[in-house]
């Protein structure tokens, strides 16, 4: 009988261990090394100038930085309620937590063809208070791929309305 209840008593602590192994948060609350960021990376074949207005107009937010001639496209600082909200998660963010957006584009050639490599990064930051040093967080890369979205979206409503105006003169 004792022994019984010693190994019971075993494998009730053996599966707590387990079970608060596999308990994790999202992938947006993970947080951060210093080196480690999300980084979302895509090749538009396109003129740099369409691209570039293709990513101004796909961004939602108050632009801090805006230098074509390096590449550098950067929001201000969001409040993380009043930004991108995902749809996968059921909880409204904190207004402890704050990000923004930059956008680094390259010029290149691919295959002869004229091409531009963006690069989003979403720097995340949790504030606990006035006090404490910002907390990085880890980004869950949709906002990332909504943003190529429209960027994609915005380079075909360009090219539709290029070829509309070169057969109506």
């Amino acid at each position: 009988m004792q022994l019984t209840v010693r190994l019971i008593s075993k494998l009730i602590i053996i599966i707590s261990f387990l079970l608060a192994a596999c308990a994790h948060e999202p992938p947006s609350r993970l947080k951060k090394n210093k080196d480690q960021v999300y980084n979302s990376q895509k090749v538009f074949f396109s003129t740099y100038d369409s691209v570039w207005r293709a990513a101004q107009l796909s961004l939602k937010y108050p632009i801090a930085t805006n230098n074509m001639d390096l590449g550098i496209l950067e929001t201000d600082y969001v409040k993380g309620d009043d930004g991108f909200i995902s749809p996968t998660v059921e909880e409204v963010p904190s207004s402890g937590i704050r990000y923004k957006v930059t956008l680094t584009l390259a010029k290149g050639k691919v295959e002869g063809k004229e091409s531009v490599r963006v690069t989003i990064t979403k720097n995340i930051e949790r504030r606990r208070d006035f006090f404490s040093d910002p907390e990085a967080l880890i980004s869950d890369g949709l906002e990332e791929k909504v943003i190529f979205y429209r960027m994609e979206r915005e380079l075909v409503i360009d090219e539709a309305l290029k070829k509309a105006a070169k057969q109506n003169p």
